[in-house]
């Protein structure tokens, strides 16, 4: 009987490797008692939104706080009552006159002591160190003090501690004090507050010259010559009567030139009288 050529019935050299596989896996589970199973990736759940604390902002201004003014240390310088207390607080933005001898300072201590005393004010502080708080102090009734006092010229602006922000508006104000010479500004101290103040002479008045009146010009009048004297009579005499009726003086009253006694015979005071 005539058989046909053998044919090679091995298995695929893959099913050979996935039977060596599972056999390995079957000895491992007989071993350890469990087949071990492929993990499968569990799905990443969105982390929940971790709770947001407030940190306090690192910039200068914390929460603000109302209080009343109880003394007037300066003009920078206040004493305030309020929810936590008695502090003092130094105003920011602030340089004023000492009051021992500054120049200005009188003035500057009147104006804050009618402006703050018995007022409540807003305090946001920036520091608080010693007792002393250095703050912003806005009044209740309208106006930020600092920017209040140096455009008045009660003060000069000192920027340690302030926010650019606050202090281009101050330094605004105290470029509009210094240019009209409010204040501290004008005379006697043209800026200058740490020194007593220096004493101006009064401008000295011009002295007018005295006036002289100016005698009224009048025209003297020049006196009219005075009449020429009369020459002094010439004596007259007469040798008779008839001289005189010749000389055409006939008759001859007593006194005129040429009477004589002898020409008047009747002795009437008429000499040489007409014949009759």
């Amino acid at each position: 009987m005539h058989t046909g050529p053998s044919r090679d019935k091995r298995m695929p050299r893959w099913m050979m490797i996935v039977l060596a596989a599972f056999s390995v896996l079957f000895v491992l589970g007989a071993v350890f008692g469990k087949t071990p199973q492929p993990q499968q990736e569990q799905p990443v759940a969105a982390k929940s939104a971790e709770p947001t604390t407030s940190t306090p902002p690192t910039s200068s201004a914390t929460a603000s706080s109302t209080y009343r003014v109880a003394e007037i240390v300066d003009g920078g310088t206040v004493k305030v009552t309020g929810p936590d207390g008695e502090k003092i607080v130094r105003i920011l933005g602030l340089t004023t006159p000492p009051n021992t001898n500054g120049c200005f300072a009188a003035e500057t201590l009147t104006w804050a002591k009618n402006t703050l005393t018995g007022q409540e004010v807003i305090i946001r502080s920036v520091s608080d160190e010693a007792g002393v708080a250095l703050a912003s102090v806005s009044m209740v009734n309208g106006g930020d003090y600092a920017t209040t006092a140096l455009k008045a010229g009660y003060a000069k602006f000192a920027s340690r501690a302030v926010e650019k922000t606050i202090g281009t508006a101050l330094q605004a104000a105290e470029d509009a004090a210094r240019t009209a010479g409010n204040g501290l500004w004008g005379p006697p101290c043209f800026g200058k507050i740490d020194t007593p103040p220096t004493s101006v002479a009064p401008p000295q008045q011009p002295v007018a010259p005295p006036i002289t009146r100016a005698e009224p010009t009048t025209k003297k009048s020049t006196p009219p010559p005075a009449a020429a004297e009369p020459d002094p009579p010439k004596t007259v005499s007469y040798a008779n009567c008839d001289a005189v009726r010749a000389a055409g003086a006939a008759p001859l009253y007593a006194g005129q030139p040429g009477y004589n006694r002898k020409l008047d015979r009747d002795g009437d005071g008429v000499a040489c009288e007409p014949k009759k």
